[in-house]
This record gives C-alpha cells, structure tokens and sequence, in this order.
C-alpha cells in the first residue's frame, strides 16, 4: 500500500506529515469550510444533484468533504486489491497459498492502521450514515474488507479453498507441510465475514461474522474428510485388518482431527469436524464393533474393551447392541460356572456364595473401570447376575417346590457360617468385607421374604444358644439389611435382640432376688424371655423334667409373675440347651445336650437300663421324639442298645444302657449336634410349606392399602402397583394376586362396580 502521504495528496488534500500527524489532517479536512473556488463549484453541482434524491440529502459543505472522502479511500483501496489481484493469477497450489496469506497480512495490518488514521471519519461522518440506514457505508476498515472480498477473494476463493483442502489431504497421508499457509487463509475467511456481523447483537453477529468460513471452507473441507475417511476405513476392513488395531487408529486419526482445530481451523470447526469422523469411522462400523466385542469378553482384553466403550460412546446408539452382548456373555458364563460346582455347592453354602460372587466380581470391576460406571452396563450386569442368581443349575437340582427357595436359602446359611462362633472365625476386617459381598448377591436375590424367613431362624438359634461371633458384626449386618429393605423389614430381628438384652437383666435381677430359694448348689440357670410375635414359632412338646430344673424354673415362673402381671409364660423346651457334667466313665467329661437328651440321660442316675418305652414315660416324650433322641445319644455312643437300630431310630422295645466303656480325646463334647442337622432339614420344610401364606397375607394388605388410598383402582392398575411394592420383598405371581383380590372381594373389603368387570371400588 502506497504511504499514507500519498493517500493525502491524491485526495487533493494540502497538508504536510510534518507539521501535523495524518488523522489530524484528516479532521481539519472535514471540518474545514474554506474551500478552493473550483472545490466550491464542484460542490454546489454536487448538493445540486444530491438535492434531488430524497433517500440521500448532502446539502452541507461537511457532508459533501466526507462523502467525498470515503470515495477517495474506497477507489484507492479498490486499486490497491486490483494490483494484487493481478501478481496472483497465475499462481496455484503452495504458491498461491504463500502469496495470499503473505498479501493478506500486510493488507489487513494497512487496513488498521488506516482505520486509525480515518478515525474521525468514521465517529462522525461514517456513523451518521450507517445509523440513518444508508446501504454501502462500511467503517473505513470494514470497506477494506469488503473491497477485498468482492474484488480479489471472489476471484480465486476455489483456487485457495482447494490448495487448502489439498494440503491437508496432504497432511493426512504422512506429509509434513506448512501450517501457517493453512491458518493465514482461515483467518482471513473469518475477518471476511465482519461486514455481514455489523450492527447486529453479539451472538448473532458471531454467526454471521463466520458465514464466509463456512460456505466458502467448512462445508467443502467436512465433504473432503468424509471421502478421505471412508476409503481409509474401507480399505483397512477388505484388508482383514483385527479389531484393535482398527480402534487404534481411529483414536489416532480422531486426535489428529482435534489437533487440527487447535492448530489452524477456527474452533466452530470442532464439533461438526468431530461428528463427521465419528459418524464415518465409527457409526457406520458399529457391526464390525459389535462382532469382535464378545470375542474381546471371551479372551478378557479388558484394555481393548475400554477402547470400543469409549469409541462407540461417541455416536448414537452406539452402545446398545453391547450391552445386550454383555448381559448375554454374563448370564452364560454364570450358569457355566454353577454348573461346574453343582454338586458340591448343592449342600456348600459357602462355595454356592463364592462361586456367584466370582462371577459377579470379574464383570463388576470390567464395568467399572472399561466402561466407566455406565448406567446401561450396570443395568446390563445387574440383569444377567439376577437370572443365574436366582435359578441356575444348584436351584435346579431341588424339587420343584422348593426351588424357589434354594438360593436364599443357601444365602441365609452362609451368613449364619459366618456369624456363628468357630474354630476359623475370620477377624473383624474380613468380616466386614465378607459381609458386604454376600450384600451384593442379597441384592439379586428375589425372594427376600424367604430370605428373611430362614435368616430369622439361624439367627435367633445364634441368640438363643449364645452362638454370635460378634455382636458388633450381628448389628451391622441387620444395618445393611435395614438400609436396603427398609425399617420393616429388618424390625423383627432389632426386637429380638432387644430381648436378648432385657432376658439378661432380668436374669441377673431374678437370681438375686430369689438366691435365698435356690439352695446352697443351685443350677447354673439362663433364661431368655422371648416375645411371641417376633420370635420364630418353635414347636412344642411336654416334658418331664429332672427335679433340679422343675424347682429352678417354677421359682422363676412365681418371679416373673410377681414382675409382670397378665403375662403368660410357655416354655420352649426343643430351644434349650444345657451343659452336664459325668463322672460315670473312666475320666470326666462336660456334655453340652438338649434338654430332651438330658432328662434322657439324668434318667441313667437311677438305674442302669431302661427300655425305650420306659424312657418314654419317664421323660414324658411322645413315641415319635423318643426314639430319635435316644438313637442319637446311641450314636455318640454315650448309650448303648441290644437291637439293630432301625435307620437313626431304636424300637421303642429296645433296651438301653450306659455304655462306660465310651472314650473321647475332648473334655468337653456336644452332642446336640445331630440333632440340629435334623432341625435343619425341618427347617427348609416349614420355610417352603408357610411362604405362600404369608405371600398371600403380604400380598392381600398391599392391595387393601392401595385400596383405601386410590377408592377406585383400575384392574391393571391394581396389578402394576402391586407388582412395584412388592418387588422389593418378592416377585409376586399374577395368579396369587388375582386370588387375593378375588378374597377381598368375598370378604367385602373392595367390589367391582356394577358395569365395569375392570374396576374396583374400596368399601369402608
């Protein structure tokens, strides 16, 4: 560009650079109106001619010297271009780029500089216009701009678009090239677009200043990386290229792109430039991912796995299919796994429980460090670990009636391994963690009633016969319990270790209240006073007791009596436990004994025989308890018969007698122990034989409450609402449900009103 003291003398302006700076001559330009006599001729035509347009009055001396100007400037700068234009036609490739962008910069930095000289120009003159709306008046840098465009960038905008586009293509293929040819041209694309941005707010001024960017280059640039990107992936895949080295390189190439927008493309590019690579390298590939990512599960390529997670995150739907995969692989391999160890963990409740918690740790930590926690591969995993959790090859091998209960139960019993007291006892930290493992197969289980039901009977068996490991531990996994299942569930088992804690004072104050009745030796007497509705119902049977337990205990029913009026006392002698000491073999020994083997064996103090019939009447036990209980001291081999024994039992004809040939390396020796593995067996009978009663009494309450909310409930409304409160406990059966409406209907706590069958109304 010509110096700034030829642009004055051009203009016809008698000025000297040296008495005063360009914008200061400029002023005194436009604010003169003492004018040459030919410049006042020119101007009265000019106000002349301009006085018959009535959208563009200059009638001023002022008005005409800035009119005047701007033209001056804008023919000026229009010649510049034009020289310009004229260096660069023949130019192409690099060599253009190289000649625009060196042009371009020594343009736009001109431009400023004479923006400031024509700064008085523009406040007043130039503003005026543009507020009175006049079209074609541009801030004097803007005009610069503008004569640009239209009068060199219009001419060769492919031929620059094009060498731009062709070395990037370059770039792509290995190339090293000159980045700042690339940025140069961006940059002025986006200067390019001020013209269209004036005037307008700030964000719609952003949009339109990056129009010429984006009609000119965005569009043309997204076309060329789509082509490129296909044939690149085209190519790898007909190669029979693997999956990993595939994700490899688009990860590569995808940072590449992103690199590009840091380096020399305008920002805004970065979200469509990203869209485009991921809608051609990986939506259009999505069954290629999805073919290989079970493979990947199989060979445990955690790594790799991460790599598809977080490539097929990008685009949408992309992980669908893989989440199908994943619940699909985890429900097999979970199967697979209880298949192997089916016979074994059919009685192993810890080898059931662990084997379920390997399964569902490996998949855990998969989701959580290659997928990141994601909500569809948690939901995916928590599908397939309630399928093989809850009927899987052990529950198979149960009778159909009681498979449903075989996984809490072997649940329930694996908890009660672990808070009971033994010889590997694991310290408290391992059981803390073991306890929240077994939380997380809780978790699944769908039966959580029948949960409760068999770990409510392990338990108070622990509070009865003092067999916690842990109090602490005992506490802190009702806590766990309560917290999932809410305060209902868990209410029952905080009240029965409330009355453990009460049975212990009241023991201690019973003792010290009645000691004077007691006798100079009495028996060493515990009691646990246990209320009816939170406690298991134990059975119950008559018995005779000795003489030093029937004087204990009626003294402390005469205590209890005088301490709570109204209250009923019934003694649960199959709960009761006892400790005695022999002397009748060759050395002492400690028997701990149910209350029933006791009077059994207390019998032995007065005779040396008996025969079964006669320890029937003795002891005051039925013709069935009798024999097992007999039969199992003859197992320990503390009694012995003169008859076969006829399975575990001895016929009520047998005679029996103290064996004092019996020998034992232990002191002290339990032999209530057989007797518990048959309570066992009863156990998980009695589970199964009342569950769908208390299903049906659950199941009843639920909709009588839903009922007295609602006063009218649609049938499928009804049966949704039932299902949703009651999944938590268990997965109540259409059937069950209907039943249970159908006795509310009978009992007269709802009717279907007259008209519509589907309809219910609560009566109250």
């Amino acid at each position: 560009m010509k110096q700034e003291n030829d642009i004055f003398r051009e203009m016809g302006l008698s000025v000297s650079l040296r008495l005063s700076p360009p914008s200061s001559s400029v002023y005194d330009y436009c604010t003169s109106i003492t004018l040459s006599t030919g410049r006042r001729e020119d101007e009265d035509r000019l106000n002349l001619a301009d006085s018959s347009n009535s959208t563009n009055q200059r009638n001023s001396g002022a008005d005409f010297v800035g009119h005047e100007m701007y033209q001056r400037v804008e023919q000026y700068v229009t010649t510049y271009v034009k020289d310009i234009l004229s260096k660069g036609t023949e130019l192409s490739g690099e060599d253009l780029l190289k000649f625009y962008t060196t042009e371009w910069e020594n343009f736009r930095i001109s431009s400023k500089v004479m923006d400031g000289i024509f700064a008085y120009l523009n406040r007043h003159w130039i503003r005026r216009e543009l507020d009175e709306g006049h079209d074609n008046i541009y801030m004097v840098y803007t005009l610069a701009l503008v004569v640009w465009k239209k009068t060199l960038f219009s001419c060769i905008k492919d031929k620059v678009i094009d060498a731009v586009l062709e070395l990037i293509h370059s770039e792509r293929t290995g190339m090293i090239i000159n980045k700042r040819y690339i940025s140069g041209v961006v940059e002025c694309l986006v200067e390019l677009g001020i013209d269209e941005s004036d005037g307008d707010s700030k964000k719609e001024g952003e949009t339109k200043k990056l129009s010429v960017y984006k009609e000119c280059f965005e569009t043309k640039f997204l076309e060329a990386t789509r082509d490129f990107y296909t044939n690149e992936a085209n190519q790898f895949l007909q190669s029979g290229g693997n999956v990993t080295d595939y994700m490899l390189k688009v990860e590569k190439r995808l940072d590449e792109e992103d690199g590009r927008c840091q380096l020399y493309l305008n920002s805004s590019t970065k979200t469509p430039l990203a869209t485009c690579c991921e809608t051609v390298l990986i939506a259009n590939q999505l069954e290629f991912f999805q073919s290989q990512f079970g493979e990947l599960l199989v060979s445990q390529r955690d790594d790799d796995l991460s790599r598809m997670f977080k490539l097929c995150d990008r685009v949408a739907n992309g992980l669908d299919q893989l989440r199908l995969s994943l619940e699909r692989h985890i429900t097999k391999e979970g199967h697979e796994a209880l298949e192997k160890v089916a016979t074994d963990a059919w009685n192993d409740a810890k080898l059931y429980v662990n084997t379920l918690l390997d399964v569902h740790q490996r998949y855990q930590q998969l989701v959580n460090q290659s997928f990141k926690n994601e909500p569809g591969f948690m939901q995916s995993l928590d599908k397939a670990a309630t399928n093989f959790i809850n009927n899987n090859a052990v529950t198979k091998r149960a009778p159909a009636n009681l498979q449903m209960t075989k996984s809490a139960e072997l649940l329930a019993r694996y908890c009660d391994q672990l808070l009971r007291k033994s010889s590997k006892m694991p310290d408290e930290r391992e059981l803390e963690e073991l306890l929240s493992k077994i939380m997380i197969v809780f978790k699944y289980i769908d039966d959580k009633d029948v949960f409760s039901r068999f770990y409510t009977k392990m338990f108070s068996k622990r509070l009865i016969n003092d067999l916690s490991a842990s109090d602490e531990a005992e506490a802190n996994f009702i806590s766990k319990l309560k917290s999932m299942c809410g305060y209902e569930y868990t209410a029952r088992l905080s009240k029965m270790v409330n009355d453990t804690q009460v049975s212990k004072d009241l023991t201690s104050d019973f003792k010290e209240k009645k000691a004077h009745q007691l006798g100079a030796k009495p028996v060493e007497f515990n009691v646990l006073v246990l209320s009816s509705g939170s406690w298991p119902t134990f059975p119950t049977s008559s018995l005779t007791l000795p003489v030093q337990l029937s004087n204990t205990i009626e003294l402390f029913g005469q205590f209890y009596n005088e301490k709570f009026n109204g209250r009923r006392l019934t003694w649960v002698y199959s709960q009761c436990r006892g400790e005695i000491t022999s002397s009748a073999f060759a050395k002492k020994y400690v028997f701990t004994v149910t209350t029933s083997q006791m009077c059994t064996i207390l019998l032995f103090n007065e005779q040396d025989s008996y025969t079964v019939e006669q320890i029937s009447q003795a002891t005051g036990m039925d013709a069935k308890t009798t024999p097992m209980i007999v039969g199992s001291l003859i197992k320990n081999l503390i009694l012995k018969t003169d008859t076969v024994l006829q399975g575990e039992e001895v016929p009520m004809t047998a005679t029996v007698s103290l064996n004092s040939g019996y020998v034992n390396k232990k002191v002290r020796v339990d032999l209530s122990k057989l007797s518990i593995k048959q309570e066992q067996v009863r156990d998980t009978e009695h589970v199964q034989k009342n569950v769908e009663e208390d299903r049906k009494s659950v199941i009843s309450a639920c909709i009588v409450r839903i009922m007295k909310t609602r006063k009218r409930v649609q049938h499928q409304q009804l049966m949704t609402e039932v299902i949703t409160q009651l999944s938590g406990r268990f997965k109540p059966k259409v059937e069950m449900i209907k039943r249970c409406i159908g006795s509310l209907i009978d009992k007269e706590y709802m009717l279907r009103v007259e008209g519509q069958k589907d309809l219910y109304e609560y009566i109250a």
